[in-house]
């Protein structure tokens, strides 16, 4: 059996999920990283009033006809705004203001010269510089306006875009929780962090790999753990999670060996089942199911199919389960550096360096139980079936993951 398409897979992943994440608000601070939950709109225009750009004083430009160092125009200072402050007189002819950056201008006043242009004088200042009016100034609603869209649900937020809310008067803001994914590796042969390596045993890489690769994702995670690897034992840790988690994600038992026990859970647990085996390689024994309208995503165990269908399979279904876009895997092309002579009878993905349009092999090891190797790539090359092999200068398509970390 060959399997269906990856694209047919997370056709089929995106219509069986039914989940609803559900909104919670937060102060601006804890908010970074997090999703928009709705549009938000300008309460205020950004700035609030006519402002000047810099430190200087602010006057009618039609005073300053004419001025230069070696013809000075002299204006009567009236008075010294700051920053936070308002000078509520109105501003005539022949008078000007001193004025800080940041600080509203004055009624009357057209124009802001740079105190750098000027003697700096106190109750008098002399001009050096003509203007025109509206030079050096902030008009209200310059940078936002009143009404304005700031930011749309489904955004991420960042830093920039929390100041922009700041400068808004927002304290704070509504935003999705985070998806919640279990995850449960299984296997006779995996042994925890921190315990002695018996002979025939393997320490379980793939918890910490998955896990940190999901936290990246902005996942809250809780990794499940069991007594005993059997059917029944894991039918029974998944139940007992279910309700506290939106994604389940398992790794290993989805081949067709005796111990590949993941057939039988989803039998146990009257999952339905929406597909085994994707028609790639590696990470070809992909088992997917519903159950109470959440997905089942059973990985293979080893670590770079695992990797792989993390990155091909789990990453596009977490940005269409939290609708941010900036979670989709990077599509790309490249050219190759070097030669891979291997025929591939499915579609195949490799792992490979890529870097200013150029793709290069560093290993020749491609097996997906190697780790290794991974953390000298940040992309894979996306290999068609029937392929029979890649040449030198050859264009291939390229999904950007970063795996060097």
């Amino acid at each position: 059996m060959v399997g269906i398409s990856l694209e047919e897979a997370l056709d089929l992943l995106e219509q069986a999920s039914r989940i609803d994440i559900k909104v919670e608000k937060l102060l601006l601070h804890a908010a970074n990283g997090r999703i928009l939950a709705k549009d938000y709109y300008a309460p205020i225009s950004n700035p609030p009033f006519d402002r000047s750009p810099l430190d200087g004083y602010a006057f009618k430009a039609e005073d300053s006809s004419g001025a230069s160092m070696d013809r000075p125009v002299t204006l009567k200072v009236k008075g010294v705004v700051y920053a936070g402050e308002y000078y509520e007189a109105e501003v005539n002819n022949q008078e000007a203001v001193r004025i800080m950056t940041g600080a509203p201008i004055p009624k009357g006043c057209d124009c802001v010269l740079r105190q750098e242009d000027t003697d700096e004088g106190e109750v008098e200042v002399q001009i050096y510089k003509a203007l025109k009016p509206f030079d050096n100034y902030c008009f209200k609603g310059e940078d936002i306006k009143e009404g304005h869209l700031l930011l749309k649900a489904g955004e991420k937020l960042s830093p920039v875009k929390l100041g922009i809310l700041a400068s808004m008067g927002f304290q704070e803001v509504e935003v999705r929780q985070p998806l919640r994914m279990g995850l449960l590796c299984t296997g006779d042969e995996l042994t925890p962090i921190g315990e002695d390596l018996k002979l025939g045993k393997i320490y379980n890489a793939n918890e910490v790999m998955i896990q940190t690769k999901a936290m990246e994702l902005g996942i809250q995670i809780q990794v499940l753990k069991m007594q005993q690897d059997t059917p029944e034992a894991v039918a029974k840790c998944l139940e007992e999670h279910w309700d506290e988690i939106d994604l389940m994600v398992t790794t290993g038992g989805v081949s067709v060996g005796k111990k590949d026990i993941m057939h039988d859970v989803i039998n146990l647990l009257g999952a339905k089942r929406l597909f085994w085996r994707i028609a790639i390689q590696p990470g070809t024994p992909v088992l997917a199911a519903c159950y109470k309208e959440k997905l089942l995503i059973g990985l293979s165990g080893n670590p770079f199919a695992a990797l792989a269908n993390f990155e091909l399979i789990i990453r596009p279904v977490v940005a269409y389960l939290t609708q941010d876009e900036m979670l989709k895997p990077i599509h790309t092309t490249g050219i190759m550096e070097n030669e891979f002579k291997k025929k591939s009878i499915k579609r195949r993905f490799i792992r490979a360096y890529f870097e200013d349009g150029k793709v290069k092999l560093n290993h020749n090891n491609h097996a997906s139980g190697a780790l290794y190797t991974m953390s000298l790539c940040n992309a894979l090359i996306d290999i068609p079936a029937g392929s029979t092999g890649l040449d030198i200068g050859e264009e291939v398509k390229v999904i950007l993951v970063d795996t060097r970390g």
